[in-house]
């Protein structure tokens, strides 16, 4: 050990430097019960150790994690039945008015749009819109379109609604066989 002051070497348990006199202050070090309550602290090496790992773990362990994470949310969950119904129901008055459309040449407006999606088969659904449209000589005229839905499934994999028109007479042969079965023939 050496004095600060002058630069005289100093003995181990000597209280004063020989050289200039001045007093040599040590920590005191802690009683013994009180060293074992409080570890030691980690050294600037030992911590750096401790920084590498920790940042070793959360790349190695949570990177993974967090690509599989991203990966898994990407993956399509697949429909409910409900689910289906309800996506199905909520594309039809869509559906039916891009087939009006593309069946009425010259169409200005529809006044009246409707759907019937009470039974569960998409099949069985009907819908009808009452449009004007421009007619070949300038005036307008007024029509009702009845159409008929199914289903196709798409390039994605999910079901997707079609819709298609038909004639009235058609619309009503449907209507009626649908009840007949319903009815087990008693209307007749």
């Amino acid at each position: 050990m050496v004095c600060p002051d002058c630069g005289t070497s100093v003995e181990a348990d000597a209280v004063s430097c020989m050289g200039c006199g001045r007093v040599i202050e040590r920590p005191v070090p802690p009683p013994i019960s009180e060293r074992a309550a409080f570890p030691a602290v980690l050294g600037p090496t030992a911590a750096g150790a401790w920084l590498i790992l920790a940042v070793l773990l959360v790349v190695v362990v949570g990177g993974p994690i967090f690509w599989w994470r991203s990966q898994y949310s990407q993956v399509p969950k697949p429909e409910t039945e409900l689910q289906t119904r309800a996506r199905l129901q909520s594309e039809s008055e869509g559906e039916m008015l891009k087939e009006c459309t593309n069946v009425i040449i010259g169409l200005t407006r529809i006044i009246h749009s409707s759907v019937t999606i009470a039974d569960d088969n998409p099949y069985r659904w009907t819908g009808r819109a009452t449009v004007e449209y421009v007619n070949r000589v300038g005036g307008i005229e007024r029509t009702n379109l009845f159409f008929k839905f199914g289903t196709d499934t798409g390039t994605d994999g999910l079901v997707h609604l079609r819709c298609g028109t038909e004639s009235e007479a058609d619309s009503d042969r449907r209507m009626r066989q649908h009840s007949d079965k319903h009815d087990g023939g008693r209307s007749r």
